[in-house]
């Protein structure tokens, strides 16, 4: 067996032992895969400006004036 099969043998076992509620965010992290970053294409730019790609709403309007709060437990100040 080559391991270009064990690995996806792997990863079918690991796909099959997810909840199905996980499916779907698993599903778009994999279509990231298939496509090219401009930095490939290009080569112009810096994977630094491709961080926004990888955001995730967590459903908190306040989370960048509130970090402290939400990573340390300090008390929430006015903004």
């Amino acid at each position: 067996m080559t391991t270009e099969t064990n690995v996806k043998k792997q990863i079918y076992q690991i796909i099959e032992a997810l909840p199905v509620e996980r499916l779907p965010a698993l599903l778009h992290f994999l279509r990231q895969f298939l496509q090219v970053p401009t930095s490939e294409k290009t080569g112009s730019v810096a994977p630094i400006y491709q961080i926004h790609q990888h955001a995730v709403d967590t459903g908190i309007p306040d989370l960048a004036a509130q970090h402290d709060h939400y990573l340390y437990g300090t008390s929430k100040h006015d903004a």
